[in-house]
């Protein structure tokens, strides 16, 4: 009968001798005889042994679910029930992986729109991506007030065309300012906006911040600290209180 030394098992298999040593030690795979001189010996039916368990490590099970498997005489149920539980695991592991990616991305997007990142402003970029959630929650609720506002006057004037009667239109034509007032005004209070020069948190009075042009994630404004003129990104504000500063509000 053939056999073969540990280092030719290895070899064949694509593992270390030190990983064999180490199945052996567990009880999960030992070999079948020992040469005289204490070496360990194995045959074909070792290394098949060896192949299923590195089929089923490279799974994603673990070594004592392998060797429990390997024990059983009619695996089938266990099996079942282990890749059951390794699918939820796996999917669990991939959802993560996109959370992952995602908190990236917001990462990536706040930091392309910094000059410079220094230490002491990684901890401020972490608590403005802790709120990066309420302001797309913010957004969303934006654009939801906005159809409700456009349907105040829509509607009345669809219903005066068709049916003659104006009155309803007479009552959403003044609604309709005023949610957009109130919008307006919700928004500017709940937002600020970052430096790219010297990392301040600020708001900037109403006429400059409404006027100013924009882009979804940031407005051109004018730092109150540092003087810098261009875009800057637009975050969601603790509530920690701000400080005046020349019309400007500041959190330091």
């Amino acid at each position: 009968m053939v056999h073969f030394t540990i280092g030719e098992v290895a070899k064949r298999c694509g593992v270390t001798v030190r990983t064999l040593q180490f199945y052996d030690q567990k009880g999960l795979l030992q070999p079948s005889e020992l040469s005289e001189g204490g070496r360990r010996l194995y045959r074909e039916s070792d290394i098949d042994r060896l192949r299923v368990i590195l089929f089923f490590k490279d799974l994603g099970f673990s070594l004592k679910d392998i060797a429990a498997l390997l024990k059983d005489d009619d695996p089938t149920k266990m099996l079942k029930l282990l890749i059951q539980d390794q699918e939820r695991e796996l999917e669990a592991a991939l959802e993560e992986s996109h959370r992952k990616l995602a908190r990236l991305a917001e990462l990536k997007s706040i930091v392309e729109s910094l000059n410079n990142v220094s230490q002491g402003s990684i901890g401020a970029i972490a608590s403005l991506m802790g709120n990066r959630k309420k302001l797309f929650r913010m957004r969303a609720m934006m654009v939801v007030a906005g159809l409700v506002m456009d349907a105040a006057w829509i509607a009345p004037l669809v219903v005066g065309i068709v049916t003659g009667v104006w009155w309803p239109l007479w009552i959403g034509i003044p609604v309709a300012p005023v949610l957009g007032i109130l919008i307006t005004h919700h928004y500017m209070t709940h937002t600020a906006y970052v430096c790219p020069e010297d990392e301040t948190i600020f708001r900037p009075p109403f006429a400059q911040n409404f006027f100013a042009r924009h882009t979804p994630s940031m407005r051109r404004l004018t730092c109150p600290t540092c003087g810098h003129k261009g875009y800057c990104l637009e975050v969601y504000v603790p509530n920690a209180q701000p400080t005046r500063e020349g019309g400007y509000l500041v959190w330091n």
